[in-house]
């Protein structure tokens, strides 16, 4: 998996990237896990060190201030965005101690769905193996038939009910 990963981000790229920091691109191409090797390209993103980027690009910071419905979908086979990262206290001050599910259950609108499989993005479909894609309920073009966006789709869809044209900001 590393190296469909370095292959597509990097080696598609590797001129450019090298041109702003050869050092990082090194360091991207020597990693052997995806957190090495996302840690590696912070400066990509315009940061000088992983502390900051990770602080600024996690949504569970600003959490309590979204308003808007959310939905958070975990499968329990997410190599990425493992479960137990769930039900572990947040190590951010302002966060008091308290899990991430705790944290998303005291917002408004917020709600977590775990199931036992979908891995960390794909939930594709195995219902109908023949058709890969489906009809996109929203636009009438096609889609891919992933069960999270589908349920993501019937979420939103739910919330547009009960909330009507109300705004969220």
């Amino acid at each position: 998996m590393m190296q469909g990963v370095k292959d597509h981000f990097v080696m598609k790229n590797e001129a450019l990237l090298r041109s702003h920091n050869n050092d990082a691109v090194e360091m991207m191409l020597e990693a052997s896990s995806l957190q090495e090797f996302a840690d590696a390209g912070v400066t990509f993103a315009g940061y000088d060190n992983t502390t900051l980027y990770y602080h600024d690009t996690n949504p569970i910071n600003e959490v309590r201030d979204i308003t808007t419905p959310k939905l958070v979908l975990n499968a329990v086979d997410d190599p990425c965005c493992m479960i137990d990262n769930l039900y572990e206290a947040s190590p951010y001050p302002q966060h008091e101690g308290k899990t991430f599910a705790q944290m998303i259950r005291e917002t408004k609108r917020g709600l977590i769905a775990v199931t036992y499989t979908g891995s960390h993005c794909p939930f594709l479909c195995t219902r109908n193996r023949w058709l890969p894609f489906v009809s996109d309920p929203v636009t009438g073009g096609w889609m891919l038939n992933n069960w999270s966006d589908q349920v993501a789709i019937e979420y939103y869809r739910a919330a547009l009910d009960v909330y009507g044209s109300r705004r969220f900001l």
